[in-house]
């Protein structure tokens, strides 16, 4: 089954993979604007931790997440 990259608003995708539910929004705040990853996982559960990520640019998260590959060209079309 292939993963697709869901858009569910303007500037937010979802994406579920293996089990994993994540979330890409971007957030514009006093820092300028940056993008943030929520994940929904086994590991984040057994720590329950926050599940959140930052990141500068969306090559960043293209490079940390291997299933949002082609997510820059799907927003800078």
């Amino acid at each position: 089954m292939r993963n697709v990259i869901q858009q569910l608003g303007e500037t937010t995708f979802y994406l579920e993979s293996r089990g994993n539910k994540m979330t890409l929004s971007r957030v514009a705040d006093v820092w300028g604007t940056h993008w943030q990853m929520h994940t929904d996982n086994a590991s984040h559960r057994a720590y329950r931790g926050l599940g959140i990520k930052e990141f500068a640019t969306l090559e960043e998260v293209e490079k940390n997440y291997k299933s949002w590959r082609g997510i820059a060209a799907l927003v800078n079309a």
